[in-house]
């Protein structure tokens, strides 16, 4: 089989950026810049990942290159065009010189090049500014009110219009200065510090993204239109929404499109991607500035406006390759960026719910920490949330964009202060603060020896005194439900320590606390993740979206439905409700006669209920942790049920006996379900039935550490503790030493007995006393009358026990089961 080709993305690339390059059939890669800050996708989101200093420049990394020259080189940020331009001239492909690259970034010398070359009309009136007497005379002459901005920076910053001559001095003042402070902060070359003033064109905001070849040919795609903070009555030129399909008239698509073709060949640029922008005037389209990469955020409009893959074509023209950059489609779809009215540290989103109830909301991103100062682009800020957008009709996508804009308050800030110290020990540096909803001891425990601020919203029938101990802040209620928990977290971080991140590591918290995190901007696992495992019906959706190993199943509301799905399948079916955990309401069918029986049971744990093809084999779960979208398997377990018709879980024990080869194919298969999910942070839980033959199956996940002692047993075999692991690297603490493994195996028995009187328990203590018993423990006492065993919390307690391995574990754990005398009458 031929390996695909590999693309490599220098120094950064986002969601969504490079995913469309796998829809063509192509690895994609990265080429991280380990001295960068900026919001990148994560590390397992690409096939290969490379580290590269830019500091170090660009002769290593030619060199490793050389090695392959199948593989492709993308560049889609403005801060490594320079150095893309020196690495493309040491492979020996006919790119831009880099100190041409370098010249061209200047916005005065790219506008004499349209002058020259295309003509007096292809861009407005402009001049360099050294004083604020430059802007006023210009202005004098020009008309008001005039643009003034950096000459060679990028994305809006620093941009500001001045409408007469008595506000020059002043926009002068603050240009100059925030220019002056951000090339020093980034240790930019002096050339960065120039100025440019410019006629204030009126009319509305486009741009054209190109590819061009090695012969400097260019190919166009389509037009997407800019709404910026001034079109919405704001005070700055930031691109606060981007769209398509455009709004302009067809022939001006065509003229802007033409006019993008003379700009890039004005400039001489050849082998790159380019991004011109213009204003479309009364009087036809005028030229901008022309940016020698994609344009932000661009390649993704393209790609679900119009279903245009400009990576591809990227890719294409780098390779020789005839582009494709034509409409394959056109649906509404818009990315809006807001920015925060005012400068200030970042302290969350506020209400974000505001923005997810839209009708064309399709997702966003956050790409800051609570903690970092944030503000204006006219201030020299860059982006701090994005939303994407999708609608029916255009007039629905435009609707939510000013729906947004009018929501000032969205991107909650505070007044810049000293640095944080702890309120109770002033002086004291400041410890990562972590918000913790909900849980037990089993989670608590280990996080409680972490050297992080905790505040800990708790119900009160789970409080407990090492809780209460511990936690920095403790906030009680009687019930979790997430609107008040919601309210009281975005209280205490807008009024005390704000929080750096959220988790729980209970299932009925896990959604709250992702939605918390989306909302005040914090660390979490994406809701999305969470979702998807907790709803068994889109489990089994994203496992055929994804080709991983599933079965057969429909999603049923009614009975009839149901006997139509087991008809079809002429097989027996399970039945279990979409939102279940812990067993509840699973029920084998295998006859048609069966089935009215068993979907009454399976609803009356709620519907709708999933129907599946019932498979066979050994179930094993998967314990994994993971840190920052990194999947570690850590251990796997052997499960034990009380067969059929509901499968509840009499014992476990570890490590499961797999042999290599399954044990790779199962590790492989559930890895890549955790990528599918997109689950980010913390340990997960994944059931899985190997087939005779060796093939894994998956059952379900979840995004949350194994019940039954399982998490216990994990400690115990390997040492790892999942909740402080978690918490650490979210926090990005210093993470919590493995402890020394206890035994090499661990095996729990549990006691299961179902419509019967217990007669007697024995000596428990004695049990406990007994060779690696850890735990022995009931919730019986005799003479007690048992109901059904409909789910895992109907059993009556269990005992644990270690051994040198899994085999002595098991002996151990059974010996002691038996010991405890647990007898029921009949």
């Amino acid at each position: 089989m031929t390996t695909p080709p590999l693309v490599l993305f220098l120094g950064n690339a986002r969601y969504g950026e490079f995913e469309p390059l796998r829809e063509a059939g192509y690895r994609v890669g990265l080429i991280r810049d380990t001295t960068s800050h900026g919001w990148c996708a994560a590390d397992d989101a690409f096939d290969v990942v490379w580290r590269w200093d830019p500091g170090e420049g660009i002769d290593t990394l030619a060199a490793e290159l050389k090695q392959d020259p199948s593989v492709c080189v993308l560049n889609l940020r403005e801060a490594y065009v320079e150095h893309y331009a020196r690495l493309c001239t040491a492979l020996g492909l006919p790119a831009v010189p880099a100190e041409d690259v370098a010249a061209l970034r200047s916005k005065h010398l790219m506008r004499r090049l349209f002058v020259e070359r295309i003509g007096q009309d292809s861009t407005g009136s402009f001049a360099s500014v050294r004083s604020p007497a430059d802007i006023v005379e210009f202005g004098r002459h020009h008309g008001w009110p005039v643009v003034v901005k950096p000459a060679a920076l990028y994305s809006s910053l620093f941009v500001v219009p001045v409408p007469g001559p008595e506000a020059a001095a002043e926009a002068f003042r603050h240009i100059r200065d925030g220019v002056d402070g951000h090339v020093r902060d980034k240790g930019l070359p002096d050339s960065f510090r120039a100025l440019q003033v410019e006629e204030f064109l009126t009319g509305s905001n486009h741009s054209v993204d190109l590819v061009v070849d090695r012969e400097g040919n260019a190919w166009p795609g389509p037009v997407v239109d800019v709404l910026t903070g001034a079109d919405l009555g704001g005070a700055d030129f930031h691109h606060f929404a981007r769209f398509a399909p455009s709004l302009a008239p067809a022939q001006d698509r065509i003229r802007m499109a033409e006019l993008a073709v003379h700009a890039v060949r004005a400039m001489g640029l050849r082998l790159c991607a380019a991004h011109v922008e213009f204003i479309l005037t009364p009087a036809g389209p005028r030229l901008l500035e022309v940016g020698i990469r994609p344009g932000g955020h661009r390649a993704r409009v393209l790609h679900q406006a119009h279903g245009v893959s400009f990576m591809a074509a990227y890719v294409a023209v780098m390779r020789g390759e005839q582009p494709d950059l034509g409409e394959k489609f056109d649906r509404p779809f818009g990315i809006v960026t807001p920015f925060p009215r005012t400068t200030g540290v970042f302290t969350g989103l506020h209400a974000l719910d505001r923005v997810t109830a839209l009708p064309a909301y399709s997702t966003h991103a956050v790409y800051h920490s609570p903690g970092k100062q944030v503000g204006t682009a006219a201030q020299g800020h860059w982006q701090t949330l994005s939303i994407e957008l999708t609608a029916a009709r255009m007039s629905e996508l435009d609707q939510d964009i000013r729906r947004i804009w009018d929501m000032d308050d969205l991107i909650h800030t505070r007044p810049q202060t000293p640095e944080r110290t702890e309120p109770e020990q002033s002086g004291r540096p400041h410890r990562p603060h972590l918000l913790l909803i909900g849980g037990k001891d089993s989670g608590f425990r280990s996080i409680a020896d972490l050297d992080v601020r905790i505040t800990l919203v708790q119900e009160r029938a789970n409080l407990s005194e090492l809780q209460t101990r511990r936690a920095d802040t403790l906030l009680v209620q009687e019930h979790l439900e997430e609107g008040p928990v919601r309210a009281a977290a975005e209280s205490l971080h807008s009024t005390g320590a704000p929080f750096d991140a959220v988790l729980s590591f209970a299932e009925s918290q896990l959604l709250t606390a992702a939605r918390i995190g989306e909302f005040l901007g914090l660390a979490h696992n994406p809701a999305p993740a969470v979702v998807r495992s907790r709803d068994k019906a889109r489990m089994r959706a994203l496992l055929d979206e994804h080709g991983l190993p599933s079965v057969p199943y429909r999603v049923c509301g009614s009975l009839a439905e149901a006997e139509d799905f087991q008809r079809e399948l002429a097989a027996p079916v399970v039945l279990k409700p979409s939102d279940g955990s812990g067993s509840r309401g699973v029920t084998l069918v295998r006859e048609p006669g069966e089935l009215s029986a068993g979907w009454r049971r399976a609803a009356a744990a709620g519907v709708p209920l999933v129907a599946e093809a019932y498979v066979t084999g050994r179930e094993v779960s998967v314990e994994t942790l993971t840190l920052d979208g990194v999947h570690e398997v850590v251990a796997v377990t052997e499960k034990l049920t009380s067969g059929p018709p509901s499968f509840i879980e009499v014992g476990h024990q570890m490590p499961a006996d797999l042999g290599s080869g399954p044990a790779e194919r199962v590790a492989a298969t559930v890895t890549a379900l955790l990528d599918a999910l997109g689950h980010r942070w913390g340990p997960a839980h994944t059931e899985v039935m190997l087939q005779a033959d060796g093939s894994p199956v998956i059952i379900e996940t979840q995004t949350r550490f194994g019940g039954d002692q399982i998490w216990e047993m994990v400690e115990l075999v390997t040492g790892v503790q999942l909740a402080a692991a978690t918490a650490a690297g979210i926090l990005g603490a210093a993470a919590p030493p493995r402890r020394p493994a206890v035994g090499g195996g661990a095996a729990i028995r549990f006691f299961a007995e179902q419509n019967t009187v217990v007669r007697s328990v024995g000596d428990l203590d004695a049990v406990r006393a007994m060779p690696g018993v850890m735990t022995a423990r009931t919730t019986v006492r005799p003479g007690q009358r048992l109901g059904p065993l409909d789910g895992s919390g109907s059993r009556q307690g269990y005992v644990l026990a270690v051994g040198t391995d899994r085999r002595e574990a098991v002996a151990r754990a059974e010996a002691a089961h038996r010991a405890a005398g647990f007898e029921v009458s009949g």
